[in-house]
């Protein structure tokens, strides 16, 4: 369907906007091109994971430890805090208060599902939380080898 598609044809349009505005304010380091690129690729697998992959395996009925299921929020967590931060200062303090409201935004919108009426699926909340985690570590590590940089 040509709607799965829609996402990988806005997705260098996305890149260039973003490395336009950077550049505009310039803004576009080498940690900025990190956190971009990150974020840019952690969207593309999650557009692959939600178009292709997932389809895939629901349709084969195939059993892939839920990882078909918690994709959206693995790496769709992945590619929130990382686009936001391409977008924002590097300021430490300020970069952790965006990771944490991201976080827990993507987890209030889970829990949402108890107001709404939709089914509550605790494997979503623990993959946000799982790679929100593993997000911030690898934000932290670049921060370490680019403020050494500077």
């Amino acid at each position: 369907m040509f709607s799965d598609y829609i996402p990988f044809i806005l997705m260098p349009f996305i890149w260039w906007g973003v490395r336009y505005k950077l550049k505009k304010e310039d803004k576009y380091t080498p940690f900025k091109r990190k956190t971009l690129f990150i974020g840019i690729v952690s969207f593309f697998l999650t557009e692959i994971a939600r178009s292709f992959y997932g389809p895939y395996i629901y349709k084969n009925d195939i059993f892939d430890y839920y990882l078909a299921d918690t994709l959206g929020n693995s790496l769709g967590t992945v590619t929130a805090i990382f686009m936001v931060l391409s977008l924002s200062g590097k300021s430490t303090k300020k970069d952790w208060k965006i990771m944490a409201i991201i976080i827990s935004g993507l987890v209030g919108y889970e829990c949402l599902n108890f107001i709404t009426g939709y089914p509550f699926d605790f494997r979503d909340v623990l993959a946000t939380l799982i790679f929100g985690g593993i997000s911030i570590a690898v934000y932290f590590q670049l921060l370490q080898k680019y403020k050494k940089n500077h």
